[in-house]
């Protein structure tokens, strides 16, 4: 990101993330607020909210949606339709939210699985990815299939190798212990275990994490790899293709 946007990583609730973007001018603008008090204590004095930026409809990523705007009731909030938020500006794949006089500009992707709904805002090297893409994991399929989420994943995987990616949840070190199990001699896997239980001992968040660290650690977004066919093949995959390597991976780790 080349534009001065300082991106705050807020913990709310059990293990969501909220994520607080502030600007020079003053203004801020929120990703998935679920828990308003969380989200306001972190806004200083003075400060004025722009935007909402939402990712999908659970409540755990709008449930301070309503809270924060009864404060801030000229700022805007950008969702999917099926939020069914209140004065909400739809937004699906394509849509291009412009913040902070043009400092920041995010474009909405659809990516689909974890949520029929789900959408992902990407744009200036940055990436909020909610439930879809996690650090070293993914989002269960709450709702979509295996090839609409293995679809969004590749999607996410094609954006330049040093997007910064901020996700919705702290799984990190679970997602690690299940790639371990599926990749145990991912040397770049070992050195990333090291690092985030560092991060979480000192009671820091284990993002933003880049998309080369995902395409070198996450067992989702590499399919072709041997160890993980041959891990999946062992959980019941019926053949090497993509889809189907992920289709049982996502199994395994529902239950992992």
């Amino acid at each position: 990101m080349n534009s001065p946007i300082v991106v705050k990583t807020i913990p709310a609730l059990s293990d969501n993330y909220i994520f607080y973007l502030a600007a020079a001018n003053g203004k801020f603008a929120l990703v998935d607020p679920g828990d308003a008090n969380a989200a306001l204590q972190s806004s200083p004095d003075g400060a004025d909210l722009e935007a909402i930026l939402i990712t999908h409809r659970h409540a755990d990523h709008i449930g301070g949606v309503a809270e924060i705007m009864r404060r801030f009731p000229a700022a805007k909030i950008y969702a999917p339709a099926a939020c069914g938020i209140p004065g909400a500006i739809p937004s699906g794949e394509g849509d291009v939210v412009s913040l902070f006089n043009g400092m920041l500009n995010l474009r909405a992707m659809a990516t689909p699985g974890h949520t029929l709904d789900h959408i992902s805002w990407y744009g200036d090297g940055v990436l909020f990815c909610g439930d879809a893409l996690f650090a070293c994991g993914c989002g269960r399929l709450s709702e979509g299939d295996a090839a609409q989420m293995q679809n969004s994943l590749a999607r996410l995987a094609a954006l330049p190798p040093n997007t910064k990616a901020y996700c919705g949840h702290e799984y990190t070190a679970a997602n690690i212990r299940f790639a371990l199990a599926a990749e145990p001699d991912n040397r770049d896997l070992q050195s990333r275990q090291n690092r985030v239980d560092s991060l979480l001992a000192n009671g820091e968040a284990t993002m933003p994490f880049t998309i080369a660290e995902e395409l070198a650690t996450n067992p989702f977004l590499r399919l072709q790899s041997p160890a993980v066919i041959a891990a999946a093949r062992r959980r019941g995959a019926a053949n090497d293709d993509a889809l189907s390597v992920f289709a049982a991976l996502r199994l395994w780790k529902d239950s992992f």
